[in-house]
């Protein structure tokens, strides 16, 4: 119970910080709290759980962050010197296209369409409005070359961390998450029975009861997820330290987020990390260097068809033609999905797909595709607005490391376009959007990036 006691007296304290520099106009310090916190988001809930059995205390603790995002949101928006309406708004086309968004999000919470209560509906309409508004403080944010290198470092403590908790667990034969009681605090505070031979729930094992690990995440999807987001700052500053010893310690950076997917054993993740290396061998114009890694790839390829163990091969055959139980998972979900749009081309209402707060499991349509997740509920044109939102996000960031002439900017618009990029394959087999740390660090990146765009810096739009 001391411990609890101190753990919420510490993010207490972090929480009057943060709230405390918001109200005076430096939105940076959101930032950090997306980054010293998120990571952690469940883990802490369960510490605290383990000490305090107190659900109605978890709950105040799940929706703080919300409570942040949303104060630091109107502070921003209503707190400024110059009123609202009379505010000239620089608006760029992703912003109309977020705004456009968020206002769908509105009437469909509001329409009586499906069979989800209202409640449902402002809980689920809730966890939306998160990524408009992270993307909104992302844009009212001033990040100079000094705040992002203290962002970077933090960035690359928690990958060394989480791989040395990770690699701890592998060698130990364990779960933290056992440890911080997973399956108590799952069944008290969320309602949701244990599963699994791990006694915790089917996400933290694959195929034969081996284990996964998520290290101090939510569970080893989330931990993948996230270590996307540490490839692509991995890839960045090796590709920009030179020949020097940061480009080695890079080298051993980008080995340690190897291992992470390895000990996560994501099969989206591994694939989307693959990808993610193209893309960065493509923009930054390492034709040799992608050569090398294509032919090594290939070789890994005749690898396992020629000498890989006759499980390992039947393992990646089953998931290919979807024999897995996963993949096959997936496949009927996408197929459920799909059919609901096509006969509710119009959708079926807010909270009735997905895992997200606010769903009934026993009610819903599909869930393990963000794209269609959203396409069920708000019809073809919800689909067609987020992925508008991803494409345009990831071409003006791309956009603005290519012509900006400043590093920090560069690297930043960097990092949102290359983790968005990852994130395509976990989004298309996963409500992806869920996993806090990797997503809303990513949209507020994306936020940033669409500042330094209208700004300039020898940008032209």
């Amino acid at each position: 119970m001391a411990i609890s006691i101190f753990l919420l007296i510490v993010y207490t304290s972090f929480i009057g910080l943060v709230l405390k520099k918001t109200f005076e106009g430096d939105a940076f310090y959101l930032l950090l709290y997306i980054l010293f916190f998120l990571p952690f988001y469940t883990s802490f809930q369960m510490a605290i759980f383990k000490g305090i059995e107190l659900v109605p205390l978890v709950n105040m603790v799940k929706y703080s962050k919300d409570f942040v995002f949303f104060t630091g949101f109107f502070v921003f928006v209503f707190g400024a010197k110059q009123s609202f309406v009379t505010r000239e708004w620089q608006l760029t086309f992703l912003d109309k296209l977020i705004l456009g968004f968020t206002l769908l999000t509105i009437v469909y919470m509001l329409w009586p369409l499906g069979a989800a209560t209202f409640l449902s509906k402002i809980i689920y309409a809730k966890n939306m409005f998160l990524l408009s508004i992270i993307y909104f403080l992302g844009r009212h944010t001033k990040i100079d070359a000094q705040r992002w290198h203290f962002i970077v470092k933090a960035v690359i403590f928690l990958t060394v961390s989480a791989f040395v908790l990770a690699l701890v667990e592998k060698t130990g034969g364990f779960n933290i998450q056992r440890v911080l009681g997973y399956a108590n605090y799952n069944l008290r505070v969320n309602d949701v029975a244990p599963t699994g031979s791990s006694g915790l729930s089917w996400t933290f094992e694959r195929e034969g009861g081996l284990p996964r690990f998520a290290a101090f995440f939510a569970n080893p999807l989330e931990f993948a997820a996230s270590s996307l987001l540490f490839l692509s700052v991995a890839l960045y500053y090796f590709f920009h330290s030179g020949f020097s010893r940061n480009r080695f310690a890079y080298l051993g950076l980008l080995g340690l987020i190897a291992l992470s997917f390895l000990f996560s054993y994501s099969r989206g993740a591994m694939i989307a990390g693959v990808f993610l290396i193209f893309f960065s061998l493509f923009l930054e114009k390492r034709y040799r260097l992608l050569g090398t890694v294509f032919v090594l790839f290939v070789s890994v390829i005749l690898y396992v068809i020629f000498f890989a163990s006759k499980e390992t091969q039947y393992f990646i055959l089953d998931t290919l033609n979807f024999q897995n139980s996963s993949s096959l998972g997936h496949l009927l979900e996408w197929y459920q999905g799909v059919n609901s749009m096509i006969q509710n081309p119009m959708g079926i209402g807010l909270a009735m797909s997905g895992n997200a707060n606010g769903v009934d499991q026993s009610i819903k349509i599909g869930g393990e595709n963000q794209f269609l997740i959203y396409g069920v509920q708000m019809g073809i044109t919800g689909l067609l607005l987020y992925g508008s939102i991803l494409f345009r996000g990831i071409k003006d960031s791309i956009k603005v490391f290519k012509k900006s002439n400043q590093q920090h900017i560069k690297s930043i618009a960097y990092i949102a376009a290359a983790t968005k990029i990852g994130m395509l394959i976990p989004l298309l087999t996963a409500n992806a959007e869920l996993y806090l740390f990797v997503a809303l660090f990513s949209w507020f990146l994306i936020g940033n990036t669409q500042t330094n765009k209208i700004k300039g810096h020898n940008i032209l739009d």
